[in-house]
């Protein structure tokens, strides 16, 4: 994943720590992103509920949880923080 403003790499592994109160921030340029609410969130999130329903709690539901994170964590659309915008 790439940041918006200044074309760097952002790991996969803080887009798992975006929430809608805390957004991550890029080291290079140091503008903030959050994650923009979609469709591709709601799949996300089915997919997960849907594989808890299908594995419950065991192995192989950690594994496809995985999986579907990283694939989140890849094609994730990240947008500039409502404050940072206007700067």
């Amino acid at each position: 994943m790439k940041c918006p403003s200044c074309g760097k790499g952002i790991s996969p592994f803080k887009v798992w720590l975006i929430t809608r109160w805390s957004p991550i921030t890029c080291r290079t340029c140091g503008k903030r992103f959050g994650r923009d609410v979609n469709v591709q969130l709601a799949i996300v999130s089915f997919l997960c509920f849907i594989g808890f329903r299908v594995f419950g709690l065991s192995w192989p539901l950690i594994v496809y949880a995985l999986i579907v994170m990283l694939i989140d964590a890849k094609t994730v659309k990240l947008v500039p923080v409502e404050g940072e915008a206007k700067k």
